[in-house]
């Protein structure tokens, strides 16, 4: 039986000039998570990345704290979808939720909670979305498939909170409105873990950080 290590990024530069660069603070978070693995001595056959920036950054600072590691592999399927592309495309078609009129981050999640939902639902148009729900349902699912294609050892892949969303949804039979729940509830560095067979998959964890689990890094954990 094999294992799959879903990865959701390191805290991202959420309000600076390109939200896809870690943070210092989502360095260290993958730094902490690396040392996680090494300290309970996890190895991983194969290490995935989606093609973002802070994908392979939050895999990078992993594997420094890991005493051995495989060459990455990339797979588009694992990149997040477009949400500012989503909230600018949202925005246009309903200017009661104007983007002027955002005040803190809980603003643009609201706001991006009701463009998923829409978007999930068809009622935007093809010019506002940045692909269609299916067309992402579809490239998470051939993702997935990539992870595991080899049924033996363990597989690590780093992608962001949509992507490991879709594919819980895809596994666990879940539909839009508790994927939307789901992915803006998770947390940077986090594990949802499962194991597989050619036959099955089953998911035994979801979105925790045990290399955070203390009274003194709690204030480290981060969901942008």
């Amino acid at each position: 039986m094999a294992e799959l290590y879903l990865i959701r990024h390191g805290q991202a530069s959420f309000g600076g000039d390109d939200y896809d660069q870690l943070s210092t603070l989502g360095y260290r978070q993958c730094r902490w998570l690396g040392e996680y693995f090494r300290t309970r001595e996890i190895t991983f056959e194969r290490i995935i990345c989606g093609q973002m920036a802070r994908h392979r950054q939050s895999a990078d600072a992993i594997c420094q704290s890991l005493d051995a590691a495989p060459a990455y592999e990339t797979h588009h399927g694992f990149n997040e979808f477009d949400f500012e592309k989503l909230l600018l495309g949202y925005c246009q078609t309903f200017p009661e939720y104007a983007i002027s009129d955002w005040q803190s981050p809980q603003d643009v999640y609201r706001c991006l909670r009701h463009a998923m939902r829409s978007w999930s639902r068809g009622e935007l148009p093809d010019s506002a979305v940045p692909e269609s729900w299916q067309a992402f349902e579809q490239r998470v699912n051939r993702a997935l498939d990539f992870a595991r294609r080899d049924a033996t050892g363990n597989t690590l892949v780093c992608s962001s909170g949509g992507p490991i969303s879709m594919a819980l949804s895809q596994l666990m039979g879940f539909g839009a409105d508790t994927l939307i729940s789901t992915n803006l509830q998770m947390r940077n560095s986090s594990i949802t873990h499962c194991f597989y067979t050619p036959a099955r998959t089953t998911v035994t964890g979801f979105n925790s950080v045990p290399h955070l689990d203390s009274p003194y890094s709690l204030e480290l954990i981060t969901y942008s």
